[in-house]
């Protein structure tokens, strides 16, 4: 149903807009204009404008088309029962673990019943405390808050607590303190603590984090950041910024940062960070954080350092200088030496070190080969190195300590089949104690399902990593549904995690493939320099091998096939039913990345840009408008059924990218047999604070339009 027209607005609206069976397709306003001699035409250029009545009317009349399809396909209310039954979501769920150097323990829990986490804490003496439900903040405003990052200082007295509402990354930073058992009256509204860690000064009497300027909007609110002190005593003082340091390379859209590890440590660090996985970094003693002395170089973008932690004089680091697959290095910090360091860890050829701590009986490491078979080891102070061997094979494994001053080491793992657990290490017999917070429930289901870690040839003869997942009695006829995921940006690896979305398309009877594409980190630093920038292509290339490979072996078909990818995944999906509409039945994008020569243009658009590349840079445009899926859509061309999806508050990719692919592939669609749906979360961002429910029914969305459209017979369209 159309929303109520503002009577200016009623000429422009049917100018703009004619309406068909699944779509509500829009006039072509065209914008042409060149760079770098290469002219291209934006048809779509005026859905930019979000702020545009006319425009909203079409978000709102295309999200209800969506909605009215979506729940009229048969059995989706079953999937949404499916996954609270095998994923157990109607209990209890926890994350964001913190453990202080005294053992006290603070995370978040969703009680069951509950839509959102509630901030917790417990020690060795008490039981579990609840500390703050975000229902309690500020109930007079009748807003939505929930937490999205918590932080407690290092004696454990207080924690930070960042309140979000509506999908908004700038966040209300507030200070709980555990001894009055209330919030100190700073309140910090101009930071985005997801973008850049906080960290407590070493005596806890302040915090440092990154502010933005408070009295800019749009673009510009997230241009000129700097790393703020801000005292208890409500002192507050720029200490690392564009601004207060132009003797260092810092521009307006970098991220400026502190990082203070552990309080005995006799420097800070200071980084100029941004959307990429190396930064530049800086340090100085400190107890002169507060004073203008000058930040010493530490390590540069092209040292390719990726975390680091110091000890005594000397600093401990990883990198991939040198080590596609990284290794870990020490120099000190009174004589540096980047370029000729000690080496701890060696680069090892087949497994890539992922993480590292110090511990008093040495350094605890972590491995990967392939993003999915993961290890853990420990050298101890004699150099001699052991495996630790794990409680269960684990693909995902995160590990926790208390600093290099104690011997304490727990860890978080899971698998395609397994439930994240926690446990703890025992030193004195070598073995690992379950530690879980809340009581862990084994689910039957699992031991119907079997996991496939394969190889794929990709079109230039390298190795693809593709993890496949269903029913052990599972024919390969050609003919089963089959869902498959991808990403491929920044280094980040698709990790093993046992979740509803995966179960449930099992249970249905279908394949759940995850195609570990170039531009993450699976096989180290050359697998993300694979598929970046100017090789961006590599990473829907791979989509396609790893497709096509499933359709040669009889695992399914193409008129079987869903893929689906977000955010920065939104590039290599909608660049492979782009390249290849013939190989999928059904496309999902969600919150995705489809206008690239566009992506300055975004709220944190030039940030990415590092990532991406920028049109002022010829080779980057033309690599931009390669990856661009809204300028390769062709006219009168059948593309797959697709459900695109999409936040209004999303500040990490703006809206509009969806709407103008939308609007693009509606009108290029060659017939209405399979429709492109477009549904818009109103009040939401890039997805990170939906409630439970909003999370349970979106997967269900999902999975019901892939089950429909890919054909099988409990899923179809009623009416």
């Amino acid at each position: 149903m159309l929303m109520p027209l503002n009577p200016i607005n009623i000429i422009f609206w049917f100018l703009l807009f004619t309406t068909s069976a699944y779509t509500q397709k829009v006039k072509k306003i065209p914008v042409q204009e060149k760079h770098h001699g290469i002219s291209i035409i934006d048809d779509y250029r005026h859905l930019e404008n979000l702020k545009d009545s006319s425009v909203l009317n079409w978000l709102k009349t295309q999200d209800s088309i969506a909605k009215d399809v979506l729940k009229k396909i048969s059995n989706r209310d079953r999937l949404v029962n499916l996954q609270i039954e095998l994923a157990n979501l109607d209990g209890e769920e926890i994350n964001q673990i913190k453990v202080t150097q005294a053992n006290r323990v603070f995370y978040l829990k969703r009680d069951a019943g509950n839509e959102q986490f509630k901030l917790y804490y417990c020690n060795a003496e008490t039981e579990e405390i609840l500390l703050f439900d975000p229902e309690d903040y500020k109930p007079e405003l009748n807003q939505k808050y929930y937490i999205n990052y918590i932080n407690p200082s290092w004696n454990g007295d207080k924690v930070i607590i960042s309140f979000a509402k509506n999908g908004d990354e700038f966040s209300e930073i507030r200070i709980l303190d555990l001894n009055q058992k209330k919030l100190l009256p700073i309140e910090i509204n101009n930071s985005i603590p997801t973008f850049i860690n906080m960290y407590w000064l070493p005596d806890d009497t302040g915090i440092t984090y990154l502010g933005f300027p408070k009295d800019k909007g749009g673009k510009e609110a997230y241009l000129n950041g700097k790393a703020v002190v801000h005292k208890l005593n409500g002192d507050i003082k720029e200490i690392f910024s564009k601004n207060n340091n132009p003797e260092i390379d810092i521009k307006e859209e970098d991220l400026p940062a502190l990082v203070i590890e552990n309080p005995n440590d006799k420097f800070i660090v200071s980084a100029v960070a941004g959307a990429t996985p190396y930064h530049d970094y800086y340090f100085k003693p400190i107890s002169e954080i507060e004073s203008e002395t000058s930040w010493t170089p530490l390590f540069s973008k092209e040292d390719q350092v990726t975390s680091f932690y110091q000890k005594n004089d000397s600093i401990f680091y990883l990198t991939s200088n040198g080590a596609s697959n990284f290794k870990i290095c020490k120099t000190s910090l009174q004589e540096l030496n980047t370029r000729n360091p000690q080496i701890v860890v060696d680069e090892d050829k087949d497994e890539v070190i992922t993480s590292f701590r110090l511990i008093k009986k040495g350094i605890i490491y972590t491995t990967t080969k392939n993003g999915v078979q993961a290890k853990l080891y420990i050298v101890k102070n004699n150099n001699k190195t052991e495996e630790i061997k794990l409680p269960f094979a684990a693909g995902r494994l995160v590990i926790y300590t208390k600093g290099r001053e104690q011997d304490y080491l727990s860890i978080k793992i899971r698998g395609w089949l397994n439930k994240e657990r926690r446990f703890v290490y025992n030193f004195s017999n070598n073995r690992f104690i379950p530690e879980d917070f809340i009581e862990y429930q084994e689910n039957e289901f699992t031991e119907e399902m079997i996991v496939e870690e394969l190889e794929v040839m990709s079109n230039d003869s390298l190795k693809i990593p593709l993890s496949l997942i269903y029913k052990k009695d599972l024919i390969r006829n050609g003919n089963n549904p089959t869902f498959i995921i991808a990403y491929g940006a920044y280094g980040v690896s698709i990790e093993p995690m046992n979740t509803a979305k995966v179960m449930s398309w099992v249970h249905e009877g279908g394949i759940f493939a995850i195609a570990h594409v170039r531009g993450g980190g699976e096989k180290g630093d050359s697998w993300y320099k694979g598929g970046y920038k100017k090789t961006k292509p590599n990473s829907w290339k791979d989509l396609i091998a790893c497709t096509d490979f499933m359709i040669d072996k009889k695992y399914t078909s193409s008129e079987k096939i869903a893929v689906n990818g977000a955010s920065a995944g939104g590039i290599t999906v909608g660049r492979a039913i782009t390249e290849r509409p013939d190989l999928f039945s059904a496309a999902i994008i969600n919150v995705g990345f489809m206008n690239t020569v566009r992506i300055e243009n975004g709220l944190n658009g030039e940030n990415n840009a590092k990532e991406f590349g920028t049109v002022d840079i010829e080779e980057e445009f033309k690599s931009l408008l390669e990856m661009d899926s809204y300028h390769h859509l062709k006219e009168n061309t059948h593309y797959p059924a697709t459900l695109i999806t999409t936040g209004l508050n999303d500040s990490r990719v703006p809206p509009w990218h969806s709407a103008k692919f939308v609007a693009k592939i509606q009108d290029s669609q060659k017939d209405s047999i399979d429709p492109i749906l477009f549904k818009v979360n109103f009040e939401s961002g890039h997805g990170s604070g939906n409630s439970k429910t909003e999370r349970i029914e979106s997967t269900a969305d999902i999975l019901s339009f892939a089950f429909w459209r890919t054909g099988h017979p409990n899923y179809k369209l009623k009416n």
